[in-house]
């Protein structure tokens, strides 16, 4: 308090004055959880004395008061009132930029450099690339675009100009403030040659992304309201998260997956992927779990274009009324509040994906929100046969193996089961290669049944046998052979259903 009314004294002196107060958020922010803590009482007080001293100064003295913060809702309600009875009478909202907005700033920042630049600088490239970036990020990446020009004129001996070259290569590292803390890896492997069958629901995540991602310019004239988001269900295994990866990797889209389960919040493009700790969606604190569900929405805009995925959504957004402590109803209704606000946020595209839509709330899958609700079906034989090209295209198969067969026999299995043989047998071959004999031998596994069947006690009906000739030899480190021929494994599997888990117990004699 002793550095504050040093501050007004000094504004007494020189008034009219001004005092600033930058990044207020830090000095008082918000405190969560019990509201006796010692956090809490040491921000409550000085909140109430900062504002007690503010308030006198200001009536007798012409004293302005501004302050700056990253939102409103992350100021301590000693500043900031639920019941609108706080210091600050006008509050402004500083909105994003849009490219009109990026092409002025870069072209005045580029304008102050002691720096020459061809006629011929493509900025329009730059500002399109940098979509929900702030005034700093530009300034940074005309910074790192300088350095590598001037590094360029060092080495060629010539005067430094600013070419395009250099703000790409400025831009292709460069991390916005927005999403800074993201640990990124490479990862540029996905595609839709990973995905089997589902033709038309491919076909459907084409139109409703993929276009209009591709074409933002002939979609802007279009005077229809634009679909922008899509509700996968069908049962567990039959791709519908590895469908969200995919489109958002074939679009060149980052893409945003958010789980319950562990509050993972998963960032990746066509060039880059990341991952970041997010916040516990569901907390037993008032008010968390909405702010949690904002987050995740304002990191979406930061990130844009994007893909924003709710895996398991029907944890996350069960029917209303039913939760005795409110928190599920409170979430709900928050992110009905966030989805109405997607269509303002071009650029952002919702997936959700279930295995039971019975579970949502209504109120989510009404036109506007979750536009589209589109079934992934358990795959048909010819289904089937894709997918297991697809599995089996980075593995090393013997011409003996039969996939069509395999197809065939495999009625009723999923995505997840029938990777789930092939794994199986990889996994198999692997423990025959580590052996020291040379002899045939019998691998006797559980019964594996497609996930959409129940196990029925006293059943062969739905057992798969499956007979792969397998031979259990020492082989040198050259041979890749995943499925030799000459061997033999009798082999029938089996799934336990425990809740929702599937446990896969192999037994070897």
């Amino acid at each position: 308090m002793k550095l504050f009314t040093q501050a007004l004294s000094q504004c007494v002196y020189y008034q009219p004055a001004v005092i600033l107060f930058d990044d207020l958020d830090a000095l008082l922010p918000i405190c969560e959880g019990d509201e006796v803590s010692q956090d809490e009482l040491y921000h409550s007080r000085l909140g109430s004395h900062l504002v007690e001293l503010l308030e006198a100064y200001q009536s007798l003295h012409y004293i302005t008061v501004m302050a700056t913060a990253m939102s409103i809702h992350k100021l301590h309600s000693s500043i900031i009132s639920p019941r609108g009875q706080h210091i600050f009478k006008t509050i402004l909202d500083i909105p994003e930029m849009d490219k009109l907005d990026r092409l002025e700033i870069l072209s005045s920042i580029i304008s102050q450099k002691s720096f020459n630049s061809t006629s011929s600088l493509d900025l329009d490239t730059v500002v399109n690339r940098t979509e929900g970036y702030v005034i700093q990020d530009l300034v940074d990446i005309v910074d790192k675009a300088t350095f590598q020009s001037l590094r360029r004129s060092v080495v060629k001996r010539e005067h430094p100009i600013l070419l395009d070259q250099d703000f790409e290569e400025a831009i292709d590292n460069f991390v916005p403030l927005s999403l800074q803390g993201v640990q990124f890896f490479h990862d540029s492997s996905r595609s839709w040659d990973d995905v089997g069958g589902l033709k038309d629901v491919k076909q459907i995540l084409v139109e409703v992304l993929q276009w209009p991602s591709q074409y933002p310019d002939l979609y802007a004239q279009c005077p229809l309201r634009h679909q922008s988001g899509v509700l996968l269900y069908g049962a567990p295994g039959t791709g519908k998260t590895l469908l969200a990866g995919v489109v958002a990797h074939e679009c060149g889209l980052k893409f945003i997956s958010v789980k319950l389960a562990n509050a993972l919040v998963v960032l990746s493009s066509t060039a880059e992927d990341g991952e970041i700790e997010g916040p516990e969606l569901l907390s037993k604190y008032i008010g968390a779990s909405e702010e949690a569900v904002r987050n995740i929405f304002q990191k979406a805009q930061s990130a844009k274009p994007c893909v924003l995925f709710f895996d398991e959504f029907d944890s996350l957004a069960p029917r209303r009324g039913h939760d005795s402590t409110g928190v599920t109803d409170r979430v709900v209704n928050q992110l009905l509040t966030q989805l109405d606000g997607v269509e303002s946020l071009q650029g952002v595209w919702v997936i959700a994906a279930t295995s039971r839509p019975d579970l949502l709330d209504p109120a989510l899958l009404r036109p506007g929100r979750l536009d589209r609700a589109v079934l992934c079906p358990l795959p048909d034989e010819d289904d089937r046969l894709s997918i297991l090209q697809s599995l089996s295209r980075r593995l090393t198969l013997d011409a003996d193996v039969d996939l069509k067969q395999l197809a065939a026999s495999t009625k009723g299995f999923t995505g997840a089961d029938l990777q789930a043989i092939l794994y199986t047998a990889q996994l198999m071959t692997y423990d025959s290669k580590l052996s020291t004999s040379d002899e045939d031998m019998k691998y006797n596994l559980p019964d594996l049944l497609p996930f959409s069947e129940e196990p029925a006690s006293g059943s062969d009906t739905a057992v798969l046998s499956i007979t792969v000739q397998m031979r259990r030899y020492v082989t040198g480190a050259k041979d890749k052979t995943l499925l030799p021929r000459g061997s033999e494994m009798v082999g029938r599997m089996g799934s336990f259903h425990e809740g929702t888990k599937i446990i896969m117990s192999p037994t070897v004699p």
